[in-house]
């Protein structure tokens, strides 16, 4: 059988909307049209409470998905053993999550019969070929899917130590989670949980959460990144795309990674030594044209990181207007020496804001100061949401 992994496609994600939809809708109806089992790995919607629009949106793509894996099976596909046809699978992610007791997005869409919500459950899937289907005796081959949505960083060792699904014996096994984990990061963190602590016993791990594709544990462990960008880091130049494993391939080529078209995006870095705000915006605006004379087949997103020193006393470094260039997407990183307080403040800012939501923050603080109070963290939780408010 073959299964399709997309992750963290960000529907109703404010900056790039229209690349969410538009990309996240790409790689849905294409991973439906390849495999015998969808499996979404949280992210799918930008925010805990989206907007009606944005859950009409997903709503209606996973009912065309519906429909493609329908008539695949009309063939003579799979057939299930314990969950509803067709086979399109999921969990929460770190945007979506809510309190142990309130309505999550997925929650709903399962609710609404467009999916199986994986999370802390094991779902068995059986495919008997065509022949088996139609009454005949061919190869039954059963794959069972568990999960695990978007925790809390400091709370996944203790909810790994209570999760009851499970794999399943004679099975194809996969574990679904949506972490970060701390050979994801490139300073590791103690606090964080190890790979080495998921669970044992199953053949596939599929992660969500971290924006760029990678591979580990020997390709067991695969990661397919986000179908839109939302961070404007480097190794977003990547392709975008998803998984698809085919448990019947041969061992080298089991996992293949499938590209979506996105919106063109490219890095560009200018390194100064004791240069004068004036020569430096010059070389920007430079740069700048230089960028936007290439042949887009869409509107690009340009990235200019600007490194090394301003000369000393030279005073504030102004390149805000930059920024508003109709002909691109553009972000002007300012790294240099020098530079004026406010915009060294504000590259402190994004960078944080990289890391984690101002909503994640402000989740996190709380569960630190409701600890030092004896507040159990799904208490802190059901209080931030009682009282926050998402615009």
């Amino acid at each position: 059988m073959r299964v399709a992994f997309v992750s963290d496609t960000h529907f109703g994600y404010p900056r790039f909307e229209a690349d969410a939809s538009v990309q996240g809708r790409a790689a849905i109806l294409d991973a439906a049209s390849r495999a015998d089992v969808l499996v979404l790995g949280g992210d799918i919607f930008d925010s805990r409470i989206p907007k009606l629009e944005t859950i009409l949106e997903v709503a209606v793509v996973l009912q065309e998905a519906r429909k493609i894996m329908q008539a695949k099976a009309a063939d003579g596909g799979s057939v299930g053993a314990e969950a509803p046809f067709p086979f399109i699978l999921g969990i929460h992610g770190t945007h979506e999550r809510r309190a142990k007791d309130a309505l999550n997005p997925i929650s709903m869409l399962a609710q609404m019969g467009l999916m199986e919500d994986l999370h802390n459950k094991t779902v068995v899937v059986e495919s008997r070929g065509e022949k088996a289907s139609a009454g005949g005796g061919g190869k039954t081959e059963r794959l069972a899917f568990s999960g695990m949505g978007g925790i809390p960083d400091d709370l996944v060792h203790e909810a790994l130590g209570r999760l009851s699904c499970k794999p399943e014996a004679g099975a194809v096994n996969f574990f679904i989670f949506h972490q970060t984990m701390r050979e994801f990061i490139p300073v590791p963190l103690d606090s964080l949980a190890s790979v080495e602590d998921l669970p044992p016993g199953y053949d596939w791990y599929l992660c969500g959460h971290i924006h760029a594709r990678r591979e580990m544990m020997g390709g067991k462990l695969l990661l397919p990144g986000s179908t839109v960008m939302t961070q404007m880091k480097d190794e977003e130049k990547n392709a975008k795309g998803y998984y698809v494993v085919d448990t019947q391939a041969a061992p080298e080529s089991r996992s293949a990674f499938v590209p979506i078209s996105t919106r063109p995006f490219e890095v560009s870095e200018l390194k100064f030594e004791d240069a004068k705000p004036s020569a430096v915006r010059a070389e920007v605006e430079k740069e700048l044209e230089r960028l936007l004379a290439k042949a887009w087949k869409d509107k690009p997103i340009l990235k200019i990181k600007l490194s090394g020193k301003l000369m000393g006393g030279a005073g504030d470094l102004d390149l805000a207007a930059l920024e508003n260039d109709s002909r691109a997407f553009v972000s002007v990183d300012n790294q240099l020496e020098g530079a004026n307080l406010a915009a060294e403040l504000e590259a402190l800012k994004l960078e944080r804001m990289g890391r984690a939501t101002p909503l994640e923050l402000g989740m996190a603080m709380l569960r630190e100061q409701a600890g030092r109070a004896g507040i159990k963290p799904e208490r802190a939780q059901e209080l931030f949401e009682k009282y926050s408010k998402e615009e």
